[in-house]
């Protein structure tokens, strides 16, 4: 039952911006609301809609943080039909407003600049997919990662199939916790780390049939910036770099609040973050 839950984890991230209830849920996984209400409470500790609640405004303090989007455009990018039942929401979750917030966390980054160690591009991706398993710890916990055998845990019957790949890692909690948006405490929070294998070609993965831990996501062709560093455990401060690089020069672009993506290439490591118009 824990993957069917960690399922329904992966649609409610998914979907954050679609008006969908637990009935699409339940739907989408084959069980009863019920059923996915008790058991999903069971695995994390949150009810499923509780749980939409809490990532819709994490992404939204990423957005308030991070880009110049205005509060209007975050309420809809986030699932809010209206800019006042985002704001009430909002304020009961982190005791500020909406703007409050931006102006909060604006005045930390320019106050918090870290030194110019690394140095960050812009570029356009190719179409690519990712073949990706979730943990549920973080990733500096994890042994082995860079390792191409260790990323395709499980897949080695596919290895053949999978032509040329890189091994990858995605984080969707990093943005929130670079901009301090986690408030609960950490036995309640479960630090989200995907692990697999990064696809070039979008055709070589497209049927075929992966094991239950792993889930195939495509990946548009779109602007991301990047960094390039030597170690991983580089990884949160490159993170500081980067986005302070971002804001620095910031046109049209902006960051998205999609999850950074790490590349392990054959002579250095990668760190992407989607940026969005």
């Amino acid at each position: 039952m824990f993957n069917a839950m960690m399922r329904a984890e992966i649609w409610l991230q998914d979907t954050l911006d679609k008006p969908f209830g637990i009935e699409d849920l339940a739907n989408h996984l084959g069980y009863s609301a019920s059923q996915v209400r008790r058991q999903f409470r069971h695995c994390f500790n949150i009810s499923p809609s509780a749980y939409r609640e809490k990532r819709r405004l994490e992404r939204a303090a990423v957005l308030l943080s991070l880009t110049s989007q205005n509060i209007a455009q975050i309420a809809i990018c986030c699932g809010y039909t209206n800019h006042s039942s985002f704001s009430r929401a909002f304020q009961r979750r982190y005791q500020l407003s909406p703007r409050e917030y931006r102006q909060a966390v604006s005045n930390m980054y320019l106050l918090n600049k870290p030194g110019k160690n690394f140095t960050t591009s812009i570029e356009r991706s190719r179409p690519a997919q990712v073949v990706l398993m979730r943990l549920y710890q973080a990733s500096d916990h994890i042994r082995g990662l860079g390792n191409t055998k260790y990323h395709a845990n499980h897949l080695e019957c596919l290895q053949a199939q999978l032509g040329t790949s890189t091994p990858a890692m995605v984080l969707p909690d990093l943005l929130t916790e670079k901009v301090k948006a986690i408030v609960e405490e950490p036995a309640l929070n479960h630090t989200r780390t995907d692990i697999g294998l990064y696809i070039e070609n979008r055709d070589t993965a497209e049927y075929l049939a992966l094991p239950v831990t792993y889930r195939r996501v495509d990946i548009p062709s779109r602007y991301y910036a990047k960094t390039c560093f030597d170690n991983i455990s580089q990884l949160s401060y490159v993170m500081s770099e980067m986005l302070v690089a971002i804001m620095d020069k910031r046109n049209r672009l902006n960051i998205s609040g999609d999850a950074p993506q790490v590349l392990w290439q054959p002579h250095h490591i990668e760190l992407r973050i989607p940026l969005s118009a």
